[in-house]
């Protein structure tokens, strides 16, 4: 695939429990839709949400920055998991470590590694049935995942956006699976915040999937 240096943003003004996310300015055609935080003891764990309005399929790295109300970075992290493919939205998260101060803001920052024309954009993944599991300490999001690849896919990516009553993104999480082609598979995401209500599952190539 060709690289590209294609990025977008999306601030997002939140306590540990609440968010504000806005929209992102596009470039090339990545869009950060939304952007949000968790607090889990000495880490946030940061999630967002990106949308591929282009007809490319995009290998896609994405920066996290953590910041208190005085606009001081408390924090950063980069994640390249998720593979996005033509007219797809995607999301991805990640750990933060806060070694002191309280988390304000985080924002999100997709750059495009590589890109190619997105020859086959119906080959997707499709959640169903999706769960939030409440816990003191295992927390998770429970779902199943059906295939419409023609081949079979293994180490594919997962993403778990979990959202407050008022449907701001206040947790996540993140893991991997492996479906045979046009089959489905039982996943289960252990996730974390404070306040959530409900979760979404956002399933996608990842940048250790590999298909035959």
């Amino acid at each position: 695939m060709q690289a590209d240096q294609a990025t977008a943003t999306a601030p997002s003004s939140a306590t540990p429990s609440t968010q504000t996310s806005l929209p992102a300015k596009a470039a090339g055609g990545i869009k950060v839709t939304e952007v949000g935080f968790g607090k889990s003891g000495d880490y946030v764990t940061a999630v967002a949400v990106i949308r591929n309005g282009t007809d490319q399929i995009s290998s896609l790295q994405v920066s996290f920055a953590a910041y208190d109300a005085a606009g001081e970075v408390l924090g950063q992290q980069e994640t390249s998991a998720p593979i996005a493919r033509a007219g797809a939205t995607v999301a991805t998260t990640t750990p933060i470590e806060i070694k002191s101060g309280k988390v304000a803001k985080v924002t999100a920052e997709a750059n495009v590694l590589q890109k190619q024309k997105d020859e086959h954009p119906s080959s997707t993944f499709v959640a169903s049935g999706v769960k939030y599991r409440p816990g003191d300490y295992d927390a998770s999001v429970t779902g199943k995942i059906t295939s419409k690849y023609d081949q079979d896919v293994k180490d594919a990516y997962v993403a778990a956006v979990c959202r407050s009553a008022a449907g701001t993104i206040v947790g996540g999480g993140e893991d991997y699976f492996t479906v045979k082609s046009g089959g489905s598979t039982a996943v289960q995401v252990t996730v974390s915040g404070a306040g959530i209500k409900s979760c979404q599952l956002y399933p996608t190539l990842g940048g250790a999937s590999s298909a035959g």
